[in-house]
């Protein structure tokens, strides 16, 4: 160890050393000064906390004495007796004295709707009420306006057949002082419960009750929640340093409050502990003593394990390559040595074609393999001039990073790359098969964020994905302009999905005759940007961003709606690739099916030729559920894709659908024509392979429809090959559900002679 490193050292030792030892002393005060706060803050939270218990616990008091008033004041026979046909002894006996001996309400009144006193009560006798009520008339007041103005404002009382509950109970509370005595006052509206008996006027008599709160009640209520000498005081002051809760009367007023000893658990529980904190104070000063004498040892460890971390920190622990936080350190450099040295920085987005094969056939382990392997191919690139800096970003995603002479060079330097990961794999899995896209981005200045450099190269790497994969792409501004257009569309999606900006059109389906068989739902969009491009376009960008599902499940929800009461008419409905990939998707349409009520008999679903090229355990299953649900299956676009006769074998479906592209010039080229390329598939080549398709449908027992029909003599080349449902704008444009009811299914459906 040199001189220098063992100072760094003794300094770091310091470094950590003293901070130790402020903390070991600052530890003990604070554990003192700590249990002294928390006796003090337990003693006060538990005074707080049961001063929060008394005010609600007595609200609550008070309101089970208005729970208990409910019953015998929303009643239709105390409405009759009270309010009807006056009758003292009811009152007597249902109110005054059964609130006194089962309540301890001292004074029950009874108001009539003009406000005259009909009844008076005290202590359980009857008194005249003329005399008796006056004195607390003042104190009733408030609440006898309350309970008027929510008369008022009450629905109209409405019976029942089923003799239900219909009115609420109308009642209203509060506290006052009456000779040096809180008083609760509650006040009830007589009303009837199931509305036999209706109130005669629009006042009905109302009962005012009160009842001190006073020594008994306090013996009760303290015994309820563990009070010990609880009381009623006139003030805080009165209180004598004891827990206290204010009462206030209906004005906010301070009328009093209740005052009681509160539990102190925070001194108890020091009183209990001083022997083990004292205990505790003394451990923990060994214990920062012990610290001090192997703080030497942990910071050799320390040092030691702050290499290995920062190693962990920017590097993959599978391949050991850098990582993704290392790239960005290194890019800024690399950038700026490319503007010194006049040469170009080249970035290579790369990323494995098939991977997730591996791993679902293989196994984990398998795919790990692959990953090492590929990472050491890359550590074997080495560029003419200058170091390569290869970095993994995830998952089966790679970037290489390096200086080249120019352009052309950093080209023949990616498809050196390509070469080099295609080469299979022999592991002890076997011969493993690696595809590999690479895009890449070329900079000859450091005028660039990082960020956008290697955004620059994704943007490569998608569009060699897009044209077939196993490719080296160059970035170009165009694919800024198509990563734009692709946001751009995708937000239009979103916002589209969010307001239900999408809609359903149907176009027709005839037979030879020309009459209607059928109709092909076809999504639109009111959005202005979707309007503009190919549905099929904003499909492929909505699968793309994981809409398609959202989007799918809309289409048949609409289309279930629109056309459940199309009667004996088959509608045919797109399916996505990535619907039938769906886990659950066969279910879901079930359930759909099922909410809308439509028979599947009716309705055909359209599966491109993409949809079925895999024999996805799940794609299997959605298939086998569509099919047993009664859902026929038309395989769509076909010819146009991986067309392949296993298809027809593995997968029952009903029909074959003869892609536009062979339809559109259909008839229409040389005759004497002979060539069959993929420029022109019209004239005797086009009729050819539309031949071949009608034949092998034919040969299959499946029915064969061609679309993209727009000429009488299309249909007739089509008729003499052997086909017999059409559709196109010869035929028919796409319209709404609403104008397909007027103009086709209340008349014959036959479009033409």
């Amino acid at each position: 160890m040199t001189a220098h490193a063992t100072r760094i050292e003794k300094s770091r030792k310091r470094q950590l050393l003293l901070p130790i030892a402020a903390l070991t002393l600052g530890g003990l005060i604070l554990l003192v000064a700590l249990a002294m706060y928390l006796v003090t803050r337990f003693d006060r939270t538990a005074a707080e906390r049961e001063s929060a218990v008394v005010a609600q616990g007595f609200s609550r008091q008070i309101e089970q004495y208005e729970l208990g008033m409910a019953p015998q004041s929303d009643w239709d026979e105390a409405v009759q007796k009270l309010d009807h046909n006056f009758d003292a002894a009811f009152a007597d006996r249902d109110f005054g004295a059964q609130f006194f001996t089962f309540n301890g309400i001292t004074h029950t009144f009874m108001i009539d709707g003009g406000g005259v006193p009909i009844y008076a009560s005290v202590m359980g006798r009857q008194r005249p009420p003329k005399s008796a009520y006056p004195d607390f008339a003042p104190q009733f007041g408030a609440l006898v306006r309350e309970l008027r103005q929510r008369e008022a404002q009450r629905p109209p009382i409405v019976p029942t057949a089923a003799k239900d509950t219909v009115t609420h109970p109308i009642q209203a509370h509060g506290l006052v002082k009456i000779d040096g005595q809180i008083c609760i006052l509650i006040a009830t509206l007589i009303q009837p419960d199931i509305g036999l008996i209706l109130p005669k006027g629009p006042r009905a008599p109302i009962v005012l009750t009160a009842m001190p709160v006073n020594k008994p009640m306090m013996r009760g209520f303290a015994a309820f929640y563990l009070l010990d000498d609880l009381d009623v005081v006139t003030s805080a002051q009165a209180a004598h340093g004891k827990a206290y809760v204010p009462l206030r009367d209906m004005s906010g007023k301070e009328i009093g409050g209740f005052a009681w000893t509160p539990r102190q658990p925070g001194s108890a529980l020091y009183n209990q502990m001083r022997i083990w904190l004292g205990a505790a104070v003394l451990l923990f000063g060994l214990v920062g003593w012990m610290i001090m004498r192997r703080s030497a040892k942990v910071v050799d460890d320390l040092i030691a394990s702050e290499a290995r971390a920062r190693h962990l920190a920017f590097h993959d622990m599978l391949t050991g390559l850098p990582n993704r936080a290392m790239l960005f350190e290194q890019m800024p450099e690399l950038l700026a040595e490319a503007g010194r040295s006049r040469r170009v920085l080249v970035v290579m987005a790369i990323d494995l074609d098939r991977f997730k094969e591996v791993n679902d056939t293989l196994g984990h382990q398998a795919g790990d393999e692959l990953l090492k392997a590929v990472a050491n191919r890359l550590l074997q690139l080495k560029p003419d001039r200058g170091n390569a800096f290869a970095a993994r970003l995830g998952g089966d995603e790679f970037v290489h990073m390096h200086l080249a002479r120019d352009p052309q060079a950093a080209r023949e330097f990616a498809d050196c790359a390509l070469a080099l990961i295609l080469k299979p794999v022999d592991s002890d899995f076997g011969r493993l098969d690696v595809g590999c896209s690479i895009g890449l981005a070329i900079i000859a200045s450091g005028a660039i964020e990082s960020s956008n450099l290697l955004r620059q190269a994704d943007l490569a790497l998608y569009r060699s994905k897009a044209q077939g994969r196993a490719c080296v792409t160059v970035f170009e501004p165009e694919l800024e302009t198509e990563f734009h257009t692709r946001r751009v569309i995708e937000a239009s999606l979103r916002a589209a999905l969010s307001a239900q900006a999408f809609h359903m059109v149907y176009q027709p389906q005839v037979d030879g005759n020309g009459t209607v068989i059928a109709f092909e739902a076809l999504l639109r969009s009111s959005q202005p940007l979707l309007n503009d491009i190919s549905p099929s376009t904003f499909i492929a960008q909505a699968e793309e961003c994981g809409l398609i599902m959202a989007i799918g499940e809309l289409v048949l929800r609409l289309v279930f709606e629109e056309t459940r009461h199309w009667a004996g008419m088959r509608i045919a409905v797109n399916v996505s690739a990535v619907q039938m990939r769906a886990q659950g998707f066969g279910t879901r349409i079930a359930q759909m099916a099922a909410h809308a009520g439509i028979d599947p008999a009716r309705y055909e679903i359209e599966l491109t030729e993409t949809s079925l090229l895999t024999d996805e355990p799940t794609t299997v299953e959605n298939f086998a559920i569509l099919r047993g649900l009664g859902f026929s299956i038309a395989l769509d676009d076909f010819g146009t894709g991986h067309s392949s006769l296993s298809l027809l074998h593995r997968f029952k479906v009903d029909r074959i659908k003869i892609d536009r592209s062979f339809i559109n010039d259909l008839g229409a080229s040389d005759p004497g024509a002979s060539d069959l390329g993929a420029s022109d598939l019209g004239g005797p080549g086009g009729e050819a392979v539309v031949n071949a398709i009608i034949q092998l449908a034919h040969s299959f027992g499946l029915g064969v429809i061609a679309e993209g029909v727009e000429t009488e003599e299309q249909q007739r080349r089509l008729v003499e090959a052997g086909c017999v449902e059409f559709q196109g704008y010869l035929f028919g444009v796409p319209i709404p559900a609403s104008e397909v009811e007027a103009r086709y299914l209340g008349a014959p459906m036959a479009l033409r002679a």
